[in-house]
């Protein structure tokens, strides 16, 4: 991290360049923070790379504020807009700019590759929908060998697929493979098939079908160079790119040993995205399907796919209504009209991704919520638990940590939090970290106080809390036996075994597959004495009988573990 400081008469200006990951930063920053007496001048804060700000920094911008000091906050990064506006920390946005060109309208599709290129050139055409595009593939095969490559892809596509003859024409519709000891070019709505020279000793030759696909179809065009060794592509791809094609090198990562081509491409630099074959699948795939299609569908199933493949992030089991509708809130917020560069957007921009997680996992929460069901917990159930000698409960879903720091009050109340651990997980880290930092917005104060009461709370809300005006936070001795960490129940299994675990409104988002999942990885981590208690709105008093689940009581949405006969 960086901290410049400019002082003039009229500003002090502060810049702040990186994470402020470090104690000794965040030391040097409040240092800065601290009321200056002798200075009248305003000051600002220029946040740069940070995507969330240390606890301590926020408090002492809101005692500034509160002391009538001029202070702006000006911030670069989504998130940390997102997180001081949450708690009505005023600050002004610089919006910049994605870079990124939209893709015009796609008209050809050119794969090429050599040594292990093969079955990644057949999942690729095999995702492709139907669409009025010519697909034209090369792969270095040995002159006296016979490919199969257009027997291969018949299997896999309906595309109608030739090994083309010299001069055939250019159909919509069709893949063309180039054929043994053959350079394929096209010209003028034509194949034209040559026995030239060898170039970067191929034939068929990479460099040639790229180069006239380059001045064939410009723009748009989209190529991709696969795994294989030697030279044969990079001219090419740099002749595609001048033209203004989009060129997508495979990750080498995946080319094992027969990396050599896509890294000579990468290392020469003439290409747009360097993407898993999940990705470069989902992105063709999009962009042939054209500027209308939405992200519904197969469309939607092939970027779920490249997502987990390239973040380990599984959405695979979500209701596809619900991502279709959050993908196209993102869309809008990115500011592009088409799926294909959207998927572009966040498949190359981890930041971005980051944005996509947020608007995916709902982050819906406050106090107390549905307090009949914390009065039950009061009243009955954590008094039953209250005799094992470590209560362990898992808030699963835990958002912003309303939930977690709800159970942490009662268990305190109870006497109970000291023999208590509450473990808080989330899919998404931007709600954890959220929740680490233990500040809510003031908004949510008179329905905490409400829900409180009505969960049989005896005491007031307020003992638990301090107000920073905009916002209020919970205090430390109630954070100190809760554990935040990432988990995934859509991917992650168990990790231990709880006599409570509350996931409420989380399993509503899942299609009905993944919620048997869900609750059978839940049935697997309670105790046998154990209780599960679910969300009132998630409907899931059938799915939960089937994963041995009983009603603790009719209507709490609290379940117990079916008794062995």
């Amino acid at each position: 991290m960086n901290i410049t400081i400019q002082n003039t008469e009229k500003l002090r200006k502060v810049a702040v360049l990186g994470q402020l990951e470090l104690p000794s930063e965040c030391e040097q920053l409040l240092t800065i923070l601290k009321p200056d007496v002798s200075s009248i001048a305003p000051l600002e804060l220029d946040f740069y790379d940070a995507d969330l700000l240390p606890s301590k920094i926020i408090e002492a911008i809101s005692e500034l504020l509160s002391t009538g000091v001029g202070i702006k906050v000006v911030v670069y990064r989504e998130l940390l807009a997102h997180a001081l506006a949450r708690l009505g920390v005023p600050f002004r946005k610089v919006t910049s700019q994605l870079s990124l060109s939209p893709l015009p309208e796609c008209k050809a599709v050119v794969l090429a590759g050599s040594a292990n290129s093969l079955d990644k050139i057949l999942n690729i055409i095999h995702c492709l929908p139907e669409a009025d595009v010519s697909i034209f593939v090369a792969q270095h095969v040995c002159e006296d060998q016979t490919n199969l490559l257009d027997n291969l892809l018949k299997v896999v596509t309906n595309y109608q697929v030739v090994m083309p003859q010299n001069l055939m024409p250019v159909e919509l519709g069709t893949i063309y493979v180039a054929p043994p000891a053959h350079h394929l070019r096209v010209a003028h709505g034509l194949v034209y098939l040559t026995r030239d020279r060898k170039i970067q000793f191929a034939r068929p030759s990479i460099d040639v079908l790229f180069e006239s696909v380059a001045g064939e179809y410009g723009n748009k065009a989209i190529a991709v160079l696969l795994c294989g060794f030697g030279q044969d592509g990079v001219k090419g791809c740099e002749t595609l790119k001048a033209a203004g094609a989009c060129v997508i090198l495979e990750n080498s990562a995946e080319c094992q040993e027969a990396c050599v081509l896509p890294d000579n491409a990468r290392q020469a630099g003439h290409f747009d995205h360097s993407f898993s074959c999940a990705s470069i699948a989902s992105v063709i795939a999009a962009a042939i399907a054209g500027k209308t299609a939405t992200p519904a569908g197969v469309l939607q199933q092939l970027f779920l796919q490249a997502l987990k493949v390239d973040y380990g992030y599984d959405f695979l089991g979500y209701q596809t209504d619900s991502l279709e509708r959050r993908f196209k809130t993102m869309m809008t917020s990115f500011g592009v009209n088409s799926f294909c560069d959207f998927q572009r957007l966040v498949l190359s921009n981890p930041k971005l991704f980051q944005r996509l997680i947020a608007e995916i996992t709902v982050s819906v929460s406050n106090f107390f919520r549905h307090p009949e069901q914390f009065q039950l917990l009061r009243e009955e159930i954590f008094p039953y638990l209250a005799s094992f000698p470590l209560i362990k409960v898992w808030s699963a879903g835990c958002s912003t940590g309303e939930e977690p720091y709800s159970l942490a009050i009662l268990l305190n109340e109870l006497g109970l939090l000291r023999n208590s651990r509450i473990f808080a997980t989330d899919l998404n880290p931007y709600s954890l970290e959220l929740a680490k930092m233990q500040f809510f917005p003031i908004e949510e104060l008179e329905i905490s106080r409400a829900n409180y009461l009505a969960s049989g709370g005896q005491a007031k809300f307020d003992t638990v809390i301090k107000s920073y005006g905009s916002f209020f936070k919970i205090i430390d001795t109630l954070s100190e036996r809760i554990l935040f960490h990432c988990h995934s129940l859509t991917q992650d299994g168990v990790f231990n075994e709880f006599e409570l675990i509350v996931c409420r409104n989380v399993l509503i988002y899942l299609n009905a597959q993944t919620q048997q999942k869900v609750l059978q990885c839940f049935a697997n981590s309670l105790h046998p004495d154990g209780f599960l208690m679910l969300g009132p709105q998630d409907g899931l008093q059938n799915a939960a009988r089937a994963a041995g689940f009983v009603p603790y009581r009719t209507g709490s949405h609290i379940y117990k573990l079916q008794a062995e006969a």
